[in-house]
């Protein structure tokens, strides 16, 4: 590694929303994958692994700096943290307590290990790491790589293939950018707000499991209603539909719904860059006439991701962060929020697909169940992830207490699986 490794787009904007949850009080926007594993693993046996990719990769050992032009530098061996490698016994509420704990990222922190030892031997490992040093894929594979020293990690390139460089084509990305925006507020969307003022600053998550006869029905729904739009895209209907009921079960009327699909720019099959994030986002609008009925919002959905792919739309937010980059992160975000009137999103989407399978056994032990957590900014203060593991159906559905009660949440999750099942 080079003194210092420029951030990308999509860096600089998990970056900004870590700037956006630390300033309401939260822990920041960091993630996690928890496996629960049949048997215990010895903590030093992952420490020892991660000692020698941290001698292997020095980015793992960096913080992000640069007033103007955010980078990565590294940290000198003497002033290292490093990440920690913790045991628990298991008690109620631990994981949403450490999933609300913060990582010291500006001092280089970029990474925690849990272990949770559990009743009959067995023991859940989770890895906290910070979302602007890599996205959810490249965390999958980093710790598969964790698990088998045979798996080499790519060297650190914050680059994608295909990266527009020239400042016109850039600008123009922009206008575009700006044009959509604004497009978008001929319909202002209103995000939830902090409707729970004197809440803890904390987010909560819960988990749907779905079983292999229930995955199967839901992908025929998909099958079905989207076609070959695939799967992340009928889950990003149901999702809207839900976000709508949820709206106007709490009385928050808003003109419109702003959805982000995250859209991978790797290449198929390909995983370098691993330290990058390499997602940008489709931006999606719905009207909430068109989210009445699951077929006007699959229609919508169809629209605007052809008319996306006719302009080549795909990359707007991303070369958006890049230009703006060489602002300072509380101007940057109040540039970014600005199109939107202050808005960032309706709700906060993931899909990451399937777990990588290479994660169904580590370090020798099977892993018996898997999940993933992403942290979400204070407004909308809601999110919601699906991914496969083993071939079955997860979501993971996220909420500051700030803003939805618990029993809220419940119920919407409870939505939310019903809609999948039976659309």
């Amino acid at each position: 590694m080079k003194n210092s490794l420029s951030f990308n787009g999509s860096d600089q904007l998990m970056r900004g929303f870590d700037f956006e949850s630390r300033r309401h009080g939260f822990a920041g926007n960091h993630c996690q994958i928890i496996l629960e594993l049949a048997a215990r693993i010895s903590p030093e046996m992952v420490e020892k692994r991660m000692a020698e990719l941290l001698n292997q990769f020095p980015i793992l050992c960096s913080r992000p700096t640069g007033f103007f032009r955010p980078k990565w530098k590294p940290i000198a061996s003497h002033a290292r943290i490093g990440p920690q490698y913790r045991v628990h016994r298991d008690e109620p509420s631990l994981r949403q307590k450490l999933f609300n704990e913060p990582l010291r990222v500006h001092r280089g922190e970029l990474m925690r290990f849990d272990f949770i030892e559990r009743d009959g031997a067995k023991m859940d490992l989770i890895f906290t790491w910070a979302h602007l040093l890599m996205d959810a894929t490249s965390a999958e594979h980093f710790l598969a790589a964790l698990s088998d020293e045979k798996i080499v990690l790519p060297q650190a390139n914050p680059q994608p293939p295909g990266a527009p460089t020239k400042w016109p084509e850039r600008l123009e990305l922009m206008k575009k950018s700006v044009a959509q925006l604004d497009k978008f507020c001929e319909n202002q969307p209103r995000a939830l707000k902090a409707r729970l003022p004197g809440a803890p600053r904390e987010l909560q998550y819960r988990v749907e499991n779905f079983s292999t006869e229930e995955t199967a029905r839901i992908r025929a729904n998909s099958s079905r209603l989207c076609g070959v739009l695939g799967d992340a895209q009928f889950h990003a209907v149901v999702a809207a539909l839900e976000l709508h009921r949820l709206h106007q079960k709490l009385g928050c009327a808003t003109k419109s719904y702003i959805l982000p699909v995250p859209v991978g720019l790797r290449p198929k099959g390909r995983i370098e860059p691993l330290f990058s994030n390499q997602v940008d986002m489709l931006m999606l609008q719905f009207l909430p006439a068109q989210l009445d009925t699951i077929e006007p919002a699959v229609a919508t959905l169809k629209t605007q991701t052809s008319q996306a792919l006719r302009e080549n739309s795909l990359g707007y937010g991303r070369k958006l962060s890049e230009l703006f980059g060489f602002l300072p992160l509380p101007i940057y975000m109040k540039v970014l929020k600005h199109g939107l009137k202050g808005e960032i999103c309706s709700l906060f989407f993931g899909d990451t697909a399937a777990v990588n399978p290479k994660l169904e056994n580590f370090l020798g032990r099977p892993v018996e169940n898997f999940t993933h957590v992403a942290a979400v900014t204070p407004s909308p203060g809601l999110g919601v992830i699906y991914y496969y593991f083993r071939g079955n159906l997860r979501v993971t559905v996220i909420h500051a207490r700030t803003v939805l009660t618990e029993s809220e949440v419940v119920e919407f999750s409870a939505a939310l699986r019903h809609r999948l099942l039976n659309p």
